[in-house]
């Protein structure tokens, strides 16, 4: 059972005489202590999505349950208690501007009835966390986006929560801050074991951190599974979009553009160690060019995607495929 069940997820909004379907039949779950990441492009439904999971939106028909409690069923009051376990920060960090870093921070913990000295305490055992001690008395004017993102992560975690919902939190900032965040999420899911679900819009996020991924477009999942299976062979059309680029998108007819043959094959970490290419030509006495390449490192091990470019030979193009299948390199024909 996963900490986040969601089963048959309908949302429609009324506008005029039409009904606008924002999200339509979602099921998935998500595990206890994972790093799930949902992508999609802007538009698909995923703030909409994030905010159903701890019912701050809530949906026209299904069911989410939290801990195997349908939330539907709370009370109001319920309701809120478990919001207090499900943590989240947004693209736009959403701090009090008005009060400095710390009170910032004491805030949830204040308003859920904690004391003001054990609130001070708990605040500043979380700006050690992330790296913002000595920020306590400024203010959020005078703190670089990073920075607000981290007080924002440190407000989140203040109620000890058992989730934490990342709203495009990295959007807003640069390669290397973004690059920053998201190892303090992951030192956060590591060491406070808190469940993380990312939503974003950019395929980076998901490869450096995520465990599994849902792909969502148009409303619906259209792919959901491990990051590194996801991303060695993207089985939807928005998947290969997202992962490889139009280039590669199945929207592209090579074989009429073109007049050739494509092969794709695919690298899942255990043998891209090995010159595959350089060995296979060696072998086969069969010559092929290099059409497209994409890698990357994902959980130590390199997986990606590349396309070869097949001799018109028939039978040198079996004897390409036959050496690629006993070699364990996925492949099969660009269509």
């Amino acid at each position: 059972m996963g900490i986040i069940e969601i089963k048959d997820l309908t949302k429609k909004y009324h506008n005029h005489d039409n009904d606008l379907i924002a999200l339509q039949d979602i099921t998935f779950d998500i595990k206890k202590g994972e790093i799930f990441g949902i992508i999609g492009l802007s538009g698909a439904g995923k703030s909409t999505l994030v905010r159903m999971m701890n019912y701050l939106e809530k949906p026209t028909s299904g069911k989410v349950s939290f801990e195997g409690r349908d939330l539907a069923m709370l009370s109001d009051s319920e309701l809120r208690a478990v919001r207090k376990d499900i943590g989240m920060i947004f693209q736009s960090f959403n701090l009090l501007d008005q009060t400095s870093v710390i009170k910032n921070v004491t805030f949830p913990l204040e308003i859920s009835g904690i004391g003001k000295k054990e609130a001070m305490e708990r605040a500043r055992e979380l700006l050690k966390l992330v790296d913002l001690s000595d920020k306590e008395k400024e203010f959020p004017s005078k703190l670089s986006g990073g920075q607000k993102q981290r007080v924002a992560i440190a407000r989140a975690l203040a109620t000890k929560p058992k989730v934490l919902l990342c709203d495009e939190a990295t959007s807003a900032l640069d390669p290397k801050t973004t690059e920053q965040i998201l190892s303090l999420l992951k030192k956060v899911n590591i060491e406070m074991g808190v469940t993380i679900v990312i939503i974003t819009h950019q395929m980076s996020v998901i490869e450096k951190v995520c465990d599994r991924v849902a792909i969502l477009d148009k409303s619906r999942i259209e792919e959901i599974g491990n990051v590194k299976d996801v991303f060695k062979s993207p089985k939807s059309q928005i998947g290969q979009k997202l992962i490889f680029g139009a280039t590669v998108n199945k929207d592209v007819d090579f074989e009429k553009e073109v007049g050739k043959k494509y092969l794709r094959l695919a690298f899942d970490g255990d043998v891209t160690d090995r010159p595959i290419l350089a060995d296979m030509i060696l072998e086969t006495k069969c010559r092929v060019s290099i059409f497209y390449a994409n890698t990357k490192v994902i959980e130590g091990k390199v997986v990606g995607q590349l396309i070869i470019e097949l001799p018109n030979d028939s039978e040198q193009q079996k004897i390409i495929k036959d050496y690629l299948e006993r070699s364990g390199v996925s492949s099969w024909e660009v269509e």
